[in-house]
């Protein structure tokens, strides 16, 4: 008999428009995105969307789009602080931190470089996964003929979604192996 995995997913709008039910169908989602939202807003509201999250498997955490859009680099400094603090919220549930998506802004692609290597380190030392995204779509899109972002260059495509979820069904099957 198998049981399905849920799966609670924070973060901004990335996470809040995906259609979870339909791009991972075998895994109970629970989607707790936030369009519009930083690092710090994710960081207040934690112990709440736990303590009213039906007992997850596994957290996804898919946060700082918005930061550095915005021009806050500083962002993974949070993550140091929060992911621990998530860690004692959920002691018996993996954690996966996700990479910054790589957006085809730009003058973007140094700094999503920089801040996905300042992540995994964030990650590794909270003892935390990190699943990174940069590869899947630099093998799998292309900007005209299969393009994974939208126009605005930061929100994700059908593909876009398609490939984040194919990678997330790999993640967590990779974590039941």
């Amino acid at each position: 008999m198998s049981t399905t995995q849920t799966l609670l997913m924070l973060g901004d709008s990335l996470v809040e428009w995906g259609d979870w039910e339909e791009l991972l169908p075998t895994i109970q989602v629970i989607n707790r995105g936030v369009a519009g939202e930083y690092v710090e807003e994710l960081s207040a509201r934690l112990t709440a969307e736990i303590e009213t999250a039906p007992d997850p498997d596994h957290i996804l955490i898919m946060a700082g789009t918005n930061n550095l859009l915005m021009g806050n680099r500083f962002f993974p400094a949070i993550f140091r602080s929060m992911l621990p603090r998530l860690s004692s919220l959920c002691p018996n549930v993996g954690i996966t931190l996700n990479s910054i998506m790589p957006m085809s802004l730009p003058g973007l692609s140094a700094q999503i470089a920089e801040t996905n290597m300042e992540l995994r380190d964030v990650a590794d030392q909270s003892d935390c996964l990190f699943l990174n995204m940069v590869p899947p779509y630099t093998e799998q899109c292309l900007p005209i003929t299969r393009p994974c972002f939208l126009p605005d260059g930061v929100h994700l495509s059908t593909l876009g979604y398609q490939v984040w979820a194919d990678e997330i069904r790999r993640h967590l099957k990779s974590l039941l192996a």
